[in-house]
């Protein structure tokens, strides 16, 4: 199944054209989806005139469908289609939009019957024994279905995978059976699934994130957004071998067969058969209809880019796997590389739109229905087409690799060979997995609810759970009873191992990366401690499998009180924090650590609260909603200093647009709100008074923006407290002159970016991190040091000092020159404006990023509350 180098296949593909009978797409009369539009118009990006009318477009142009008449056109073709199609609202976006999916699942002929029913048989076996599910298809032959995935529209600008996914969806469902020979193929032998549009929002604006501001193509692993959750579903419940997200823009369209680095827990070699020979029949399909293609791990230079004239890299090496670089699939954040992990074979496909000849094979000229955006409507259609073809042609081979995948996992056998010649090289990184994971609980665990949280993304994404039976020791570590062990020996140890393991420092192996992060971990930045068991050790508790997290029990610790205190350690702790303080409950500020009723140390951070009959009483009630405890304080217990809670703080976060950083303040149940500097320069009136602190990683308004400047100014004069994150978030202080002496490093480039780890530099006395470890780990994106401090100020946590080793965990970050000042550097510090007792604090890192350091927000939250004004 392995196929030739892919210079020598495409002059074979020259030399086979006049004598081979290629996949050529056809576009039916009827199957043209255009204006006028049915629906309630709306205003769209993405779409033509409001009233529906066809305006001007310019050459290679055609009116995109709004989203507003998709639900309506999927309705009508459903409606013609004698049964084949079903729609269904799968998920919502950010900002409450249909999402569709197309179930497309002929069903009328006995062998389409037998053949699907005998994909659920399969189906039903193929997690749990998927040798028995490769019984089962070598019982049935050829005669079973396969489920394929087309999901299209992830960034809202790209506009012409939707329309191309409608052509697809429009012929499968409506040409009449026994009529088109490709159609009745797909129809007798898949279940076609398309995801209509993946980003409502941002089509609708004409943006690539979504209402919330997330780059949908970065979220596939921490899965806050709404709409990747519902692809996730999709992808969870039917299980393609076989997944595409069409995407643009690339010139000529690339067809992801990725470069370097691979990530470790995909298994490359049978990712590599099917994507490799996919390809090839993908080609072969643009090829026909006079377009060329890109496959960056067959074309491509270490730089990133294909060769030059000479056909070799500026290095002097051919291009090709050995060297390829620049569209890896490290990152099991993007789409294609979680269905990856979950099924076999992914591409992105990045259409291109050019009007000038760029999109064509060599020497070719095209005419205008195959130009801009038509040629890549043209381009997406021809992929995804071919791909049903090849698919439905090698199904049951399919299907079995993708069963023996499972096998592998179930069994947790040794990592394969991989692979044969131009593929044979020490880049592949299939590493041996361990043999468990273990979330303790009880002693030894941060956070029990955040555990929870954990297992039940776990459990969400198809992981099988165990819970111990009874405590149990291994390496000298007592584990008490109920906590979970998630065993190696299933189906999804790859994607339990990119979760959960602290991943990989590629640092001395590649030269760049597509895009960052290089490290990602929901183990070592979620809210809870993970332990891994070693492969080949002697383990084996006696546990029972799990379907749901375990109840926690929740309150105010009993006994005789003068106050009570909450651990702000937790996104958990923050969110019942935020409500309590909402709620009108008194509250304190502890300054500095303290001890408990029971003997223990609470951390500077906490938050106290009266003992009386009342506040108990709500205490309790969100002690037990939220699984939390509330310590005991007693009058014997000598107090630190302690500052009047007054309300939730209030934050502005300087941007232009709802972003990332907003959302996780949100969600933690801070009211927040957004400004760009330019706004601010030009609201007739001062908005900054309504906040009581501002977060960013901006730069500090420019001259231009004097206004904007003075605001701020009084702002901060008034005790405005003060956020930042990152070298701008630093500068921002200096750069108006509100601190002096804080200065800040990056290592940025090439996507650069590591899970590093940090110390806690003042233990359970730092107003920020007191909740914290004595060593902890946090991601930075780009990687970020603070190279000067005033002495004022107070250094809550710093970088580790040398060997590198100690500060970077995993990732891609390498101990060069420009790197030299960062080991033991601060990263997190707090203090007052040079004038004034403004509170600033300033994150090296961003402990906001993408919203997946969940295990960072608790220090934002009491960063929060010792700067509110």
């Amino acid at each position: 199944m392995f196929s030739l180098p892919r210079p020598l296949t495409r002059i074979l593909l020259a030399l086979l054209m006049p004598l081979t009978i290629l996949v050529v797409p056809t576009n039916p009369a009827r199957a043209e989806i255009a204006p006028p539009w049915c629906g309630t118009p709306e205003p769209d990006a993405a779409a033509s005139l409001p009233d529906g009318t066809q305006p001007t477009h310019p050459a290679g142009s055609f009116p995109h469908i709004p989203h507003y008449a998709i639900g309506c056109t999927l309705e009508s073709i459903a409606a013609r289609s004698d049964g084949r199609m079903a729609v269904q609202v799968v998920g919502r976006s950010a900002l409450g939009r249909d999402m569709f999916l197309v179930t497309i699942n002929a069903l009328d002929t006995p062998r389409q019957r037998r053949e699907f029913h005998a994909w659920q048989q399969v189906r039903k076996v193929a997690l749990s024994d998927p040798a028995a599910g490769q019984r089962l298809l070598d019982r049935f032959g050829d005669e079973v279905k396969v489920p394929l995935f087309i999901q299209a529209g992830i960034h809202g600008n790209e506009y012409e995978g939707v329309d191309a996914s409608m052509r697809i969806i429009e012929r499968l469902a409506t040409t009449p059976y026994g009529t088109d020979a490709e159609v009745d193929r797909i129809l007798d032998h898949a279940v076609v699934l398309v995801n209509v549009i993946q980003n409502p929002d941002g089509r609708i604006a004409g943006t690539r994130a979504n209402g919330n501001g997330f780059d949908l193509n970065r979220d596939y692993l921490t899965q806050s957004q709404p709409e990747t959750r519902a692809s996730v579903g999709i992808i969870q419940e039917w299980l393609p071998p076989d997944v595409l997200d069409l995407h643009g823009y690339v010139t000529p369209t690339l067809v992801e067969g990725t470069t370097k680095p691979h990530n470790p827990s995909i298994e490359y070699d049978l990712w590599l058969r099917w994507n490799q020979s996919r390809i090839d029949a993908n080609e072969a399909a643009l090829a026909s209809v006079g377009l060329d293609i890109t496959v960056p791990i067959d074309d491509w230079c270490a730089d990133g880019g294909p060769p030059g004239p000479s056909g070799l890299c500026s290095d002097g090496n051919p291009p090709g796997p050995a060297v390829a670089e620049g569209w890896d699939d490290w990152g099991p954040f993007y789409t294609a590389m979680y269905a990856q992990h979950i099924g076999l074979n992914a591409s992105t496909v990045e259409m291109c739109n050019r009007t000038d000849f760029a999109c064509a094979l060599p020497g070719t000229t095209l005419p205008p229905e195959k130009l801009g955006r038509l040629g890549s409507r043209l381009a997406q259609y021809t992929v995804a087409w071919s791909t049903l073809l090849f698919d439905v042609a090698n199904r049951d081979d399919l299907l079995s690799d993708q069963l023996t995948f499972y096998r592998r996992g179930v069994q947790n056998a040794p990592r394969p060979e991989c692979c044969p010649p131009p593929f044979d090289e020490a880049n592949n990184w299939m590493h041996e997995y361990p043999t468990a994971f273990v979330i303790p609980m009880g002693t030894g665990q941060r956070s029990e609810v955040e555990a929870n949280r954990l297992v039940d993304w776990l459990l969400t994404n198809g992981v099988v759970v165990e819970e111990a039976k009874q405590a149990f020791t291994f390496a000298g570590r007592q584990y008490e009873a109920g906590s979970y062990v998630i065993p190696m020996a299933q189906a999804r140890r790859g994607l339990v191992d990119t979760a959960l393991g602290i991943g990989v420092d590629i640092s001395d192996d590649i030269g760049q990366l597509y895009a960052p992060p290089a490290a990602w971990s929901h183990g070592f930045l979620w809210g809870a401690d993970v332990v891994l068991i070693p492969r080949g050790a002697q383990f084996a508790p006696q546990t029972n499998r799990v379907n749901r997290s375990s109840h926690l029990t929740g309150g105010v610790e009993p006994g005789v009180a003068s106050g009570y205190a909450l651990v702000v350690d937790s996104p958990t702790a923050v969110r019942t924090l935020n409500q309590l303080v909402g709620q009108g409950v008194p509250a304190q500020l502890a300054t500095s650590s303290f001890g408990s009723a029971t003997g223990g140390v609470l951390p500077a951070g906490s938050v106290l609260f009266p003992a009386d009959a009342q506040t108990k009483v709500k205490l309790a009630a969100a002690g037990r909603a939220n699984d939390l405890w509330f310590h005991r304080i007693t009058g014997s217990t000598a107090m630190p200093a302690l500052e009047a809670i007054d309300r939730v703080p209030r934050v502005l976060v300087l941007t232009g647009a709802a972003n990332q950083d907003v959302w996780v303040l949100r969600n933690l149940g801070f009211p927040t709100d957004f400004i760009s500097t330019a706004a601010l320069n030009s609201a007739p009136e001062d908005p900054l008074p309504a906040y009581d602190l501002i977060w960013n990683t901006g730069a500090y308004p420019a001259a231009a923006n004097p206004i904007a400047r003075a605001r701020l100014q009084a702002f901060f004069a008034g005790g405005g407290g003060y956020l930042g994150a990152g070298t701008n978030g630093a500068a921002f202080l200096t750069g108006g002159a509100l601190v002096n002496g804080l200065t800040a490093a990056s290592r940025s480039g090439n996507g650069r970016s590591a899970i590093v780890n940090w110390d806690n530099e003042l233990g359970a006395d730092s107003q920020l991190v007191g909740a914290f470890p004595a060593r902890d780990t946090a991601i930075m994106d780009p990687p970020t040091w603070l190279t000067a401090v005033p002495p004022t100020w107070t250094v809550d946590g710093r970088l580790p000092g040398l060997p590198w080793s100690n500060v970077v965990a995993s990732g891609f970050w390498s101990p060069d020159a420009q790197s030299a000042s960062a080991p033991s550097s601060p990263v997190i510090v707090h203090g007052t404006a040079t004038a004034g007792a403004a509170r600033m604090v300033v994150f090296a890192m961003n402990p906001l990023y993408r919203a997946d350091p969940e295990r960072e927000w608790a220090m934002v939250a009491a960063a929060a509350y010792w700067t509110d004004r």
